[in-house]
Parts: structure tokens; sequence; C-alpha cells
């Protein structure tokens, strides 16, 4: 068993894998990497599902009956492994809190999933543009930074092992962030130098944690403890350069910081996707690797799935699909007509194949939704 306290000195052993367990970069059992549930926990047999149970919510009868439908139904498994995701976050920062032992293996769950059936990503995607800006940051954050992770270890041709090992280290990168106070990590406003200080040790916190993994996966503590160190040296906790830095902190680094510019935080709002992507990209060199940039920048869009746009004709749509040929022209769905009436019915319109209309901003559904009314819609 592996205890909190210990892990924070830094005094616990690396847990012992099972002569059964896979070589690396195979499909593992996940009940032989992490012996870390707590002693009256159901045995292995059942230990993942335990952890989970009392927050999962069960199918709906009315989800089972569309399991015919292949797009309701990836549709409600995105859905599922990412409230999942929450919920094993919202587990390990309890348990931390209250120090005792934590189970890390539902997260093995959870990334081998995404492994093994692409096709959720997609829809995990989607839901990165709505989860995350509540008093949830914490546990939102952390899981949206997983997804946008793993699309850019994809796409530079990860392995499954090494997609496994970015992902975990994305899950956990701020986990460290449990065991700072409150009044800091949530503080609206400037932090004192003293505040700020004690923020930085969560990279620290998490690396200590995290070394329960260092066996199976070896790079995963010291992506953490490296995620905030920056290319010109100007990061912490080590102030790192270029290639000293871990190739999966970078990911992170960037992954991360795109999604606190996408989502509300206590000192200030969020801003627009496209803008948020023009930022980072400006900073290249200077605080990313420029070529993780380039890779980040093909799979996460100027007006990505789930964002909305406003139209040269007043008309506010979704993004549903995105064209890679040409990124300035998605595939939405209208929302709004020219008029600000609700559009009731699915409206779908290929940008690209249109050369009349193309999009003039990017706007946030806080922005656009409150405003309107069933009343205020004309039937189509």
């Amino acid at each position: 068993m592996v205890r909190i306290s210990d892990l924070i000195r830094g005094n616990t052993p690396i847990p012992k894998a099972k002569k059964e367990m896979p070589a690396q970069g195979m499909k593992y059992n996940l009940r032989y990497l992490f012996q870390s549930a707590p002693e009256n926990q159901a045995s292995d047999e059942t230990s993942d599902n335990h952890v989970m149970e009392e927050h999962i919510p069960e199918r709906s009868a009315s989800i089972e009956s569309e399991s015919d439908s292949f797009e309701s139904a990836a549709s409600y498994r995105a859905e599922d492994l990412y409230q999942e995701a929450q919920n094993y976050l919202l587990e390990v920062r309890d348990k931390l809190r209250a120090g005792e032992p934590v189970n890390l293996a539902p997260s093995l769950n959870i990334i081998e999933t995404m492994i093994e059936d692409a096709s959720l990503v997609d829809g995990l995607y989607a839901l990165t543009a709505e989860g995350g800006h509540d008093d949830k940051l914490d546990i939102a954050s952390p899981v949206n930074s997983l997804i946008y992770s793993f699309k850019v270890g994809k796409r530079m041709g990860y392995s499954a092992f090494k997609l496994t090992e970015v992902c975990m280290a994305a899950l956990h990168h701020d986990i460290g962030m449990f065991l700072i106070d409150d009044a800091i990590s949530r503080k609206e406003g400037r932090l004192t130098e003293e505040e700020f200080a004690e923020l930085k040790k969560h990279t620290a916190y998490g690396r200590d944690i995290m070394k329960a993994v260092d066996e199976p996966y070896p790079t995963v503590s010291r992506a953490i403890y490296e995620h905030h160190e920056r290319e010109n040296g100007q990061g912490y906790l080590l102030g790192l350069m270029g290639d000293d830095i871990c190739e999966y902190a970078k990911i992170i680094a960037i992954c991360d910081s795109y999604e606190a510019m996408t989502h509300d935080r206590p000192y200030r709002k969020a801003g627009a996707q496209h803008k948020s992507v023009l930022e980072i990209a400006q900073a290249k060199d200077a605080l990313f690797s420029p070529q993780i940039i380039k890779i980040f920048l093909d799979e996460i869009t100027m007006y990505p799935v789930g964002s909305y746009v406003r139209l040269n004709n007043k008309a506010v749509g979704l993004v549903v699909e995105t064209n890679p040929t040409n990124p300035l022209k998605p595939v939405i769905n209208l929302i709004v007509d020219g008029h600000g009436k609700r559009v009731l019915h699915d409206k779908r319109i290929n940008l690209a194949e249109n050369n009349i209309l193309n999009i003039q901003d990017a706007v946030l559904k806080g922005e656009i939704l409150p405003h309107l009314s069933l009343s205020s819609a004309t039937p189509r």
C-alpha cells in the first residue's frame, strides 16, 4: 500500500509488478500496476469498480434504447468517459487532502479506452469547450489537458506506451495542486511573492506523488515536475531550457496554457479559441517548442469542434467538423440566424463549399445563448 505521507516525503519504495505483467508497450493488467488501494477496499478483481461506483451515473433506459444509433452511442460514451475522468480526480483530491491512500489504477482504464477507441477522442474534444469553466476547474482542466495531449501525441506518432505516459502525466500534471491551500490556488487577483512561491511547489508535490509509477512509466513524474519549464529558461522550478526539458512536459505546457486561456479562471474570463491559438503561436521559440507548436496547431485548430463562431451575416453557428485543408472554413451547425432568432431545426453549412459566408469572429456560448428564448424563434 502507498501512503500519501510517504509519497510526499519520497520514502515509498516503487511498487513491484507481478510476474504476469506483460512487457512494456503491451496492454497492462491495471490491477498489477498499482497497489495503492485502501486495505478495506474490495479484492483486486473488483477494486477499480469500487473506487468509481458511487460517482458514475447509471445508463438511463432512453440511452440504452439508442444503442443501435452509432452517433448517439458514441456521444454518450464520450460524455461518460469525460465524467469518469472527473470523478476519478475528485476521488484522488479527496483522498489526498484527507491523507488517505489513493488508487491510481482507474486513470489507466480511462487512457486505455481512449487508445483502443480513437473515435471517442473527437467526442471528448468537443466536450472540452464547455467543461472547465465552473468551480471544478481544478478537476475539468486536467481532463481537458489530457484530451489535448492525447491528440498531439497521436499526431506525433507516439506508440501506445508513449501515449499512455504522456496522458498519465497530463491527467495528473496538477495533482500537486490538491495540496495547495485553496486561498492561494483560487485567489482572485495577484499573488504575493510568498503565495507564488507556495503555488510553485505543486510541481514538486506532483512529482513525488507520481513516483509511485516510476517503474512501469519512468517519465511520468519527470514530466509533471517540468511542465512549467519554458524554452527560454524563464519557467520553474529549475529554469531548464530547450532540449533539457522533457518532451512530454513540453506537450503538456502548451496544452495546459491553451486550456487556461480558453476557460474561465478566478482572475479572468475565458478568451476565444482562435485568439488563444494565435497567442500560443506567437509565443513560439520564447516559451514553447516550435516543433510541438506546429503539431499542436494542426490538431487544435483556429475554430475547434465545439466552439461558436459569428458569420459575416451576423448568424452564429456551432463548429461540428473541421476542414484540415481549409481550417478557416469549418462545418457549422447554425444556432442563431442573421436576425438573432434561434434556429430550431438542424441546418448544417460547410463553409468551405460556401462562397458567400465566412467567419467574422469566434464567440463564447455565454455571450449568445442567455439572450435567446424559444419565444423569439421562428419555426422553419
